[in-house]
Protein backbone atom coordinates (compact mmCIF):
# COMPACT_ATOMS: atom_id res chain seq x y z
CA UNK A 1 0.00 0.00 0.00
CA UNK A 2 1.75 2.82 -1.36
CA UNK A 3 1.57 5.82 2.11
CA UNK A 4 -0.59 9.00 1.76
CA UNK A 5 0.91 12.26 1.28
CA UNK A 6 0.52 15.43 3.26
CA UNK A 7 -2.29 16.89 0.80
CA UNK A 8 -4.31 13.74 0.83
CA UNK A 9 -4.06 13.61 4.52
CA UNK A 10 -5.19 17.59 4.66
CA UNK A 11 -7.94 16.51 2.26
CA UNK A 12 -9.38 13.44 4.18
CA UNK A 13 -9.53 15.24 6.99
CA UNK A 14 -11.37 18.63 5.02
CA UNK A 15 -13.85 15.69 4.02
CA UNK A 16 -14.38 14.70 7.51
CA UNK A 17 -14.81 17.81 8.62
CA UNK A 18 -17.75 18.19 6.41
CA UNK A 19 -19.45 15.15 6.93
CA UNK A 20 -19.38 15.60 10.95
CA UNK A 21 -20.79 19.22 10.49
CA UNK A 22 -23.13 17.94 8.24
CA UNK A 23 -24.34 15.36 10.68
CA UNK A 24 -24.26 18.36 13.33
CA UNK A 25 -26.52 20.23 11.15
CA UNK A 26 -29.15 16.99 10.91
CA UNK A 27 -28.72 17.38 14.88
CA UNK A 28 -29.93 21.15 15.66
CA UNK A 29 -33.52 21.48 16.49
CA UNK A 30 -34.99 24.53 14.46
CA UNK A 31 -38.13 27.09 14.58
CA UNK A 32 -40.43 26.58 11.55
CA UNK A 33 -41.90 30.36 10.20
CA UNK A 34 -41.28 31.76 13.75
CA UNK A 35 -43.93 29.64 15.42
CA UNK A 36 -43.23 26.11 16.21
CA UNK A 37 -40.50 24.56 17.83
CA UNK A 38 -39.40 21.57 15.88
CA UNK A 39 -37.19 18.48 16.94
CA UNK A 40 -33.89 17.74 15.37
CA UNK A 41 -34.45 16.14 11.86
CA UNK A 42 -32.63 13.31 12.12
CA UNK A 43 -34.56 12.37 15.43
CA UNK A 44 -37.82 12.60 13.71
CA UNK A 45 -38.71 16.55 14.01
CA UNK A 46 -41.27 16.16 16.41
CA UNK A 47 -42.89 19.58 16.68
CA UNK A 48 -43.40 21.49 19.97
CA UNK A 49 -46.02 23.71 21.58
CA UNK A 50 -47.84 26.01 18.92
CA UNK A 51 -50.10 28.89 19.55
CA UNK A 52 -52.24 29.93 16.44
CA UNK A 53 -51.76 33.51 16.77
CA UNK A 54 -53.67 34.06 13.83
CA UNK A 55 -51.22 32.06 11.59
CA UNK A 56 -53.46 29.74 10.61
CA UNK A 57 -51.61 27.98 7.54
CA UNK A 58 -49.28 26.13 9.47
CA UNK A 59 -49.27 22.40 10.59
CA UNK A 60 -47.29 21.83 13.09
CA UNK A 61 -47.08 18.30 11.92
CA UNK A 62 -46.61 18.76 8.23
CA UNK A 63 -44.46 21.44 8.29
CA UNK A 64 -41.78 19.98 10.79
CA UNK A 65 -41.77 16.97 8.59
CA UNK A 66 -41.09 18.63 5.39
CA UNK A 67 -38.93 21.09 6.85
CA UNK A 68 -36.71 18.52 8.80
CA UNK A 69 -36.88 16.53 4.92
CA UNK A 70 -35.45 19.28 3.44
CA UNK A 71 -32.72 19.83 6.19
CA UNK A 72 -31.77 16.75 5.49
CA UNK A 73 -31.33 16.60 2.06
CA UNK A 74 -28.72 19.64 2.28
CA UNK A 75 -26.79 17.41 4.48
CA UNK A 76 -27.18 14.40 2.12
CA UNK A 77 -26.43 16.41 -0.68
CA UNK A 78 -23.29 18.53 0.78
CA UNK A 79 -22.24 15.12 2.58
CA UNK A 80 -21.86 13.16 -1.16
CA UNK A 81 -20.78 16.51 -3.02
CA UNK A 82 -17.80 16.78 -0.76
CA UNK A 83 -17.18 12.77 -0.53
CA UNK A 84 -17.25 13.22 -5.11
CA UNK A 85 -15.07 16.16 -4.64
CA UNK A 86 -12.64 14.30 -1.93
CA UNK A 87 -12.17 10.95 -3.90
CA UNK A 88 -10.77 12.80 -7.21
CA UNK A 89 -8.42 14.93 -5.56
CA UNK A 90 -6.92 12.59 -3.73
CA UNK A 91 -7.42 10.05 -6.98
CA UNK A 92 -5.73 12.85 -9.38
CA UNK A 93 -2.12 13.09 -7.46
CA UNK A 94 -0.58 9.65 -7.69
CA UNK A 95 2.69 9.88 -7.00
CA UNK A 96 4.93 6.30 -7.23
CA UNK A 97 6.84 4.56 -4.86
CA UNK A 98 9.94 5.33 -5.81
CA UNK A 99 8.91 9.15 -5.15
CA UNK A 100 7.26 8.54 -1.57
CA UNK A 101 10.79 6.48 -1.00
CA UNK A 102 12.75 9.34 -1.91
CA UNK A 103 15.11 7.58 -4.91
CA UNK A 104 13.90 10.59 -6.98
CA UNK A 105 16.46 9.26 -9.60
CA UNK A 106 14.89 6.21 -10.51
CA UNK A 107 11.17 7.44 -11.02
CA UNK A 108 9.78 6.28 -13.71
CA UNK A 109 6.87 8.27 -13.99
CA UNK A 110 6.42 12.17 -15.54
CA UNK A 111 3.57 13.43 -17.09
CA UNK A 112 3.32 16.87 -19.39
CA UNK A 113 4.57 19.38 -17.82
CA UNK A 114 4.15 22.38 -20.46
CA UNK A 115 4.65 25.18 -18.25
CA UNK A 116 8.22 24.01 -16.91
CA UNK A 117 11.73 24.26 -18.18
CA UNK A 118 12.43 21.13 -18.88
CA UNK A 119 13.60 20.28 -22.34
CA UNK A 120 12.08 17.28 -22.92
CA UNK A 121 8.04 18.89 -21.79
CA UNK A 122 7.98 16.32 -18.81
CA UNK A 123 8.71 16.08 -15.17
CA UNK A 124 8.68 14.29 -12.45
CA UNK A 125 5.62 13.61 -10.78
CA UNK A 126 7.40 14.25 -7.32
CA UNK A 127 5.94 17.15 -4.99
CA UNK A 128 9.45 17.61 -2.98
CA UNK A 129 10.14 19.28 -6.39
CA UNK A 130 8.53 21.90 -5.93
CA UNK A 131 8.83 25.04 -4.38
Amino acid sequence: MIAATKEQKVIAGVVLAILLLAVGYTLIPFRFADAVDCGAPLLGAKPGKYEDRGLGFIKPSRDCHNAARSRLAVAAVTSCVAMGVGVAALASKNESQACLNGNHEDCTEFWPAEMSDAASGYACQCSCHYG
